[in-house]
């Protein structure tokens, strides 16, 4: 039997298409049982050797396999027009005679084997497809910026897939549909420089942030501290201390109250934007069971065409929930003495950094030599007598590079102020972003009521630019170390 299947073999390599299948078949078999074997085994790969493997190597078995019973068809056909073998009878025999059945027995054998390899190969490529390491590395010369800040993100243990995609296969293939675009952009090196935001194709947060959070639950007040650094020369640390009315649904009289009554189950906040950015607003509705119970107008010189009429979210507000990055130097420079990035005690650091770390003809691989050099000719120029020690202004330079390559990446066109932030109202230009966009004293109502920026609407100041000496014991108990 095994005689009569070997001699049939064959007949695969009788015309160039179905010889060419063939190797590629049995290449890429190969290939797909050594890449099991190494995912098995736990071996590491890059992301370009896995993209090969689990995209490329899949795709040549298929189509290898695809070819095979193509140069066959093709082969039986020009016999049968010769008048060899009609190819009729070809396929009766198939299931008339033994050797037929046998031919059967052995390609719905194969089928079956290559049916497996295809169904694990496609498993693993839709596994790899959906980590957060395909989303931030496959591309990274696109994503760089957003992968290196999902990393040390509040969100680096959720999945890109979960928030830019979320459940359902409809939405799944749009995003691969999205993906083939974005690829071919990037081929022709022509995608946007910095990729621009916000993702407009995003879907509600209800659909996806409110599967983890719950913005019905009452928060009540919650303490808020701002921890900055003055530019004298101790590097002292000062706190703003903000009482935020976070609010939400209260359980007492089932009325919503606080900043979270903005995204209430009852009503819905409509607006229209006037730019790509979501940050020039027109008109705003407040509607309760689809009718409009207030209509906030904007003032005459800011009415422009309207570029996207949007229901409000979570989003709208947290519109950096991962990939956050500092607005200023200024930021970066705070939070680098709040993590020890940057050594309080090397006198007048963070008045000398504010300047250096500012600048933006820097490469990636060569800011912490320029960071360290003009570090200290600036201590030389500004505080002679001040000069930190030769291995003090190493690490200093080391952490404000660090600081700087959060937030600045020249190649993708990004810088301080690309991505802003626009959770408060913390901003170079105030009334551009954060609540500001709505609450600017100028969206009015027919009847006269304003859309106020007054701050105690969503907090109270209970400490301002105070030491830690300054503030209040209770204050102080509570305040982060």
């Amino acid at each position: 039997m095994f005689d009569r299947l070997w001699n049939w073999v064959p007949n695969l390599w009788s015309n160039p298409i179905s010889l060419l299948g063939s190797v590629l078949a049995t290449v890429a078999g190969v290939a797909l049982l050594v890449m099991l074997g190494l995912d098995v085994a736990g071996t590491a790969t890059s992301p370009y050797q896995a993209a090969a493997l689990i995209i490329a190597v899949p795709a040549m078995f298929v189509f290898g396999l695809l070819l095979i019973p193509l140069g066959l068809w093709i082969y039986r056909r020009s016999r049968a027009q010769r008048g060899l073998l009609p190819l009729s009878q070809a396929v009766a025999e198939l299931f008339t005679t033994p050797a037929g059945h046998r031919r059967l027995f052995v390609v719905g054998g194969l089928t079956v084997v290559n049916l497996l390899l295809v169904s694990v190969a496609t498993a693993k490529a839709v596994h790899w497809m959906d980590s957060p390491e395909f989303c931030g590395t496959a591309c990274h010369t696109v994503m760089q910026p957003e992968w290196e800040s999902y990393k040390d993100g509040p969100h680096a243990r959720v999945a890109c897939v979960d928030c830019h995609i979320g459940p359902g296969v409809s939405f799944l293939i749009r995003s691969k549909l999205d993906g083939l675009r974005q690829v071919w952009h990037t081929i022709r090196d022509d995608y946007s420089r910095p990729v621009p935001t916000p993702v407009h194709t995003l879907r509600p947060s209800r659909d996806i942030c409110e599967k983890c959070h719950w913005p019905d639950k009452f928060h009540g007040n919650r303490l808020l501290y701002r921890i900055h650094t003055r530019q004298d020369e101790a590097n002292t640390q000062e706190a703003n201390v903000l009482m935020l009315k976070v609010g939400g649904r209260d359980p007492r009289t089932g009325a919503y109250r606080g900043i979270h009554w903005h995204v209430a189950t009852d009503s819905d906040i409509v607006y229209e934007a006037l730019d790509d950015k979501r940050e020039v607003i027109g008109k705003i509705q407040v509607m309760r069971e689809g009718k409009v119970v207030e209509e906030f107008l904007p003032p005459e010189e800011s009415k422009g065409p309207v570029v996207e009429s949007r229901t409000m979210d979570c989003i709208d507000c947290h519109n950096r929930p991962t990939h956050h990055f500092d607005l200023t130097p200024a930021d970066a420079l705070d939070r680098g003495f709040r993590q020890s990035k940057l050594d309080a005690s090397v006198p007048w650091l963070r008045k000398v950094a504010e300047p250096l770390l500012a600048r933006q003809d820097m490469t990636r691989d060569g800011a912490e030599q320029a960071l360290r050099a003009d570090l200290e000719a600036a201590y030389k120029a500004q505080y002679a007598d001040k000069v930190p020690a030769a291995d003090v202004l190493d690490k200093a330079a080391q952490g404000l590079a660090e600081l700087w390559k959060d937030n600045v990446f020249p190649e993708r066109g990004v810088t301080w102020g690309s991505y802003p932030n626009h959770i408060g109202h913390k901003s170079a230009t105030p009334m551009k972003h954060g609540c500001y966009r709505c609450h600017d004293d100028k969206h009015k109502t027919a009847a006269g009521k304003v859309l106020s920026g007054d701050c105690e609407m969503c907090h109270e100041q209970l400490a301002q630019e105070e030491t830690q000496e300054e503030l209040g014991d209770l204050v102080k108990g509570l305040m982060p170390k």
